[in-house]
């Protein structure tokens, strides 16, 4: 496994808390937000395959410090869930990751400070 630096783990860790707030589907609540084309059956065997693989040595790691930071509160089965959910956002941050934005990619407003009447 390639060695990461502290930078690119903050930038990863903080994608990964936003990425819920960024794409279609939301890991924790089993529900899906968005209207996307894919059909329900495709998406049911997508998220079957997700929950199947082996979770990445990050989430892992990620996990065992909630473990480690509040052992009284979660069983096994809890772990396990949350063990899977950062999988999941970890996924959905390479998702980010690749789509390529270019200098032309505007933001549906520009914000700019009122300054007064001058």
């Amino acid at each position: 496994m390639d060695a990461i630096s502290r930078r690119a783990f903050a930038e990863r860790l903080a994608l990964a808390i936003a990425a819920p707030y960024l794409v279609d589907e939301s890991p924790l609540s089993g529900t899906e937000r968005g209207t996307g084309g894919e059909a329900g059956t495709e998406r049911e065997l997508r998220s079957e395959d997700q929950q199947q693989q082996e979770p990445s040595p990050l989430a892992k790691a990620l996990a065992e410090g909630i473990r480690l930071r509040y052992p009284d509160r979660f069983t096994a089965d809890d772990l396990t869930t949350i063990t899977r959910s950062i999988e999941n956002r970890l996924r959905q941050v390479e998702r980010l990751y690749q789509m390529t934005l270019t200098n032309a990619d505007e933001p549906d407003f520009v914000y700019s400070v009122y300054r007064g009447d001058d």
